[in-house]
């Protein structure tokens, strides 16, 4: 599937799972993988973009076609630790549903050490995993806060990212709607 035809996909199964909420139960998985991948394949300028289907052993979540050539990719989500999205989340819509007022909640900042290990352990999560193939590790960091860094800069990645560097050839992160290579690409 070309990666505008995922994003366009994605968009129409997001809106129906939105408008359930469900985008953030295990029910929207699938489609917050598919609207990464399709994402991070459309800034990658790649050819093709699937998922990977589940085989019952450890298996990265999606492959794009870059060059004529297949990377497969693993993705995963950092969030601040301190925050429990899916209640906030399902809390949220339900008080929409009722028709209450939207009201943005208070951000939660997070010290830039605390961070880089909730994203270390992650990384370790997925390292152990042993993949049999996977090119990539795409960390979408879902934490804005981050105390006295607006905009982390790379050498803070590629600190908080390590261990990754010694089990993938390519680290991406996607943090304030944008992709950006911490290692290879």
């Amino acid at each position: 599937m070309t990666p505008p035809d995922m994003l366009a996909l994605a968009s129409r199964v997001g809106h129906h799972l939105a408008s359930e909420c469900e985008i953030r139960s295990q029910r929207g998985k699938t489609f917050r993988e598919a609207f990464m991948a399709a994402s991070f394949a459309q800034h990658r300028h790649a050819e093709a973009v699937r998922l990977l289907p589940e085989t019952g052993k450890p298996t990265p979540d999606f492959e794009i076609r870059l060059h004529g050539q297949e990377l497969v990719f693993e993705n995963t989500e950092a969030d601040n630790p301190l925050v429990h999205r899916n209640t906030a989340y399902e809390t949220t819509c339900r008080q929409f549903e009722l028709g209450a007022p939207y009201v943005s909640p208070t951000p939660v900042m997070i010290a830039p050490d605390a961070y880089a290990a909730e994203i270390a352990r992650l990384i370790a999560k997925k390292c152990a995993k042993r993949y049999e193939r996977c090119d990539g590790l795409l960390i979408r960091s879902n934490t804005t806060w981050i105390e006295g860094l607006a905009d982390p800069p790379l050498d803070w990645w590629q600190e908080a990212c390590a261990q990754a560097n010694n089990h993938f050839d390519e680290v991406w992160v996607f943090h304030h709607r944008r992709f950006f290579a911490v290692f290879g690409g």
